[in-house]
């Protein structure tokens, strides 16, 4: 049997902590998605070196325990 994980919130007092649960898949998704677009255009595109170093600045800003979930 597996287990059953159930997160309980007061509403409307935790209603910040309830989206952030309830998006939280969606906005990991979003942060993936973000970061390999940047990987993908400093890899195969031809960024200036202004741009090259804002993607990077980027994708160094991105945990990567989020982006490895």
């Amino acid at each position: 049997m597996c287990p059953i994980a159930t997160l309980r919130f007061r509403l409307p007092e935790e209603q910040g902590e309830f989206d952030a649960a309830r998006l939280g898949q969606a906005a990991l998704s979003a942060l993936w998605e973000i970061d390999q677009r940047l990987r993908s255009l400093i890899k195969h595109g031809e960024p200036s070196d202004e741009t090259r170093r804002l993607a990077e600045e980027i994708r160094a800003m991105l945990p990567a325990e989020l982006l490895e979930a």
